[in-house]
C-alpha cells in the first residue's frame, strides 16, 4: 500500500516548483503600504486629537471640564483596550482599526460644541465614545506597526509610525496658529479650528478599511506574519488574562502606566502659563521632538551588530535619565511660580517663555521615546501577531489607566502641581528595577519565523496529502 508520505516525495517537480517559481507579490500587501494606512489614519484621528490636546485643553480657556472629558476618555479607553486585543483578534485588525477610527470626530466635535455653547454633556458623550473606540484603535494599530515588518526593521517603522502621528499636530499646529496667531491672550481658540480638525478626523474610517489581512502581507525578507487565533472567544479572553498574569508583563506594567501619564500635567501647565498663540506655536513646533528622538532610539534598536540586550538597556537608560531631568527641572519651576506674586502667562520668545517651554519639549522628546522603546520591547518577546495583539492591548491598556488617574488629578481647579510632579517622578523611578529585569533576561526576538518557501512547501505538501488515496 502506497503512503501519502511517498507519493509526495518520489515527485521530484513538486518541490522543484515551489522553489523556482517565486510568489508574486502586490505593492498594495507589501509591509511599506500597511504602515502607510497605518500612518494615514495615526494621522487623522488621533494625530488630530493630539494636535487639539496640544492647544492646552483642547484649546479651552479653562482646562478643567476638557480634564474631566478626557478622564473619561481614557477610563473607558484602559478598560476597552486590554479586551481589544483578544477581540481584534478574532475580528480582524483592518475592522479593528476601523472601529477605532469612528470615535475621533465625535471627540472633535465635543470640544467644538463645548466651545461655542458650552454644551458640556456633549462633551462628555463624544469623549466616551472616543474612548470606547480608541480602545480597538490602539490595539489594532500597535499591532499592526510591531507585527507586519520583520523585527530587524521594527524601530524604524515604529519612527515612521510616531512622525506620522506627529504630523498632525504639526499640520494641525500649523492650522490652529494661523488662525490664531494674533491672540497675545490666554484664553480659548477660535471655533473654525475645530471645524477644520473635525473634517480631517472623519478621513481616517475610508483609510483603515485599505489595509490587508496580515495573512496576505509579504515582507522583503521573505518571512511570513504569523497569525494564530485561539479556537473560541472565550480562550481568547482566556489567553490574555494568562499574559496579564505572567511575570514579565507584571514586571512591566509601572512602565506601562507611566508612559504617558506626563500628558495630563503637560496640557494644564500649557494652558496656565503660556497665550493663546504661544500654545498654537507649541502645538506645531513641539512634535518635532517625538520625530528627532523616534529616529535616535530607532537607529540604536535596530543596530543587528550591538547585542540586542545591550540596545535594550543604552535606550532605556537615557530615557529615564532624560525624564528624571525634566521632572526636576518642572519642580524648580514650579516653585518659581508659586513664589510669584501672580502667575506668569508667557508669551512666544518673551521674558521666561524658552525655560517653561523648553519642558514641554523634553517632556514629549523624551515621552515619545519611551512609548516607542515599550512598543519594541513586547514586539520582542511576541511569538506571532496573535500573541502581539494581546501584548498590546495590555501595554495601551495599562497606559490609558495612568493617563485616567493623571487627567482626573487635572480636572480639579485647585490641584497642586507638585502632587502631579511627585508621582511622575516617583513612579519613574520606580519602573525602573523592574524594567531592568525584563531587558536583563532579553537575548533574541521570540518571534516564530515562518518564511515563504516553507509555507508554500507546506501548503503543497498538505494538498498532496489531501488528494493521495490509499491503493488497495
Amino acid at each position: 500500500m502506497a503512503s501519502s508520505t511517498s507519493d509526495y516525495t518520489e515527485s521530484p517537480e513538486e518541490t522543484v516548483v515551489v522553489e523556482s517559481n517565486p510568489v508574486k507579490h502586490s505593492l498594495f500587501r507589501s509591509v511599506p503600504f500597511q504602515i502607510a494606512v497605518a500612518c494615514g489614519v495615526s494621522f487623522t484621528a488621533p494625530g488630530m486629537w493630539d494636535a487639539l490636546g496640544g492647544l492646552g485643553a483642547g484649546g479651552a480657556a479653562e482646562p478643567y471640564a476638557v480634564s474631566a472629558a478626557n478622564a473619561l476618555v481614557y477610563g473607558l479607553f484602559a478598560i476597552v483596550c486590554v479586551a481589544a486585543g483578544a477581540i481584534n483578534n478574532r475580528i480582524g485588525l483592518r475592522y479593528g482599526l476601523a472601529l477605532g477610527a469612528i470615535g475621533y470626530p465625535l471627540y472633535g466635535a465635543g470640544l467644538y460644541t463645548n466651545n461655542v455653547s458650552a454644551t458640556t454633556w456633549f462633551m462628555l458623550f463624544g469623549s466616551a465614545l472616543c474612548g470606547v473606540s480608541a480602545g480597538f484603535f490602539w490595539a489594532a494599530e500597535a499591532a499592526i506597526i510591531i507585527g507586519y515588518p520583520s523585527p530587524r526593521d521594527r524601530a524604524f517603522y515604529l519612527a515612521v509610525w510616531q512622525t506620522a502621528k506627529a504630523a498632525g499636530p504639526i499640520v494641525g499646529g500649523a492650522i490652529n496658529l494661523g488662525l490664531n496667531a494674533q491672540r497675545a491672550t490666554a484664553g480659548s481658540v477660535g471655533s473654525a479650528t475645530y471645524i477644520v480638525f473635525i473634517v480631517i478626523m472623519c478621513l481616517g474610517l475610508p483609510i483603515a478599511l485599505c489595509l490587508s489581512p496580515a495573512g496576505k502581507v509579504w515582507r522583503a525578507d521573505h518571512t511570513r506574519v504569523v497569525v494564530r487565533k485561539e479556537p473560541t472567544w472565550g480562550a481568547e479572553f482566556r489567553a490574555v488574562g494568562r499574559l496579564l498574569a505572567s511575570r514579565r508583563v507584571l514586571l512591566l506594567l509601572p512602565a506601562f502606566f507611566i508612559s504617558y501619564f506626563y500628558n495630563g500635567f503637560v496640557s494644564t501647565w500649557l494652558t496656565q502659563y503660556f497665550t493663546v498663540r504661544a500654545r498654537a506655536f507649541s502645538s506645531f513646533f513641539t512634535n518635532f521632538a517625538g520625530i528627532f528622538s523616534s529616529f535616535l532610539v530607532a537607529a540604536l534598536l535596530d543596530r543587528q551588530s550591538i547585542f540586542i540586550r545591550t540596545r535594550a538597556r543604552a535606550a532605556f537608560t537615557a530615557i529615564v535619565a532624560v525624564l528624571i531631568g525634566t521632572w526636576i527641572w518642572a519642580s524648580v519651576l514650579q516653585k518659581r511660580f508659586y513664589d510669584a506674586p501672580e502667575a506668569p502667562v508667557f508669551d512666544w520668545f518673551q521674558g521666561g517663555f524658552g525655560s517653561a517651554y523648553a519642558l514641554v519639549f523634553f517632556w514629549t522628546f523624551a515621552g515619545q521615546a519611551f512609548q516607542q522603546f515599550l512598543y519594541w520591547l513586547v514586539g520582542q518577546y511576541a511569538t506571532d501577531l496573535s500573541s502581539l495583539s494581546h501584548h498590546t492591548g495590555i501595554l495601551r491598556g495599562f497606559e490609558a489607566l495612568g493617563q485616567t488617574v493623571a487627567w482626573a488629578m487635572q480636572s480639579e481647579g485647585n490641584a497642586n502641581h507638585f502632587v502631579s510632579i511627585g508621582l511622575n517622578f516617583g513612579i519613574t523611578v520606580l519602573c525602573i528595577p523592574f524594567t531592568w529585569i525584563v531587558l536583563s533576561e532579553l537575548d533574541r526576538t521570540h518571534e516564530i519565523k515562518v518564511t515563504e518557501i516553507q509555507e508554500t512547501a507546506d501548503s503543497a505538501d498538505s494538498k498532496q496529502q489531501g488528494n493521495s488515496t490509499p491503493s488497495i
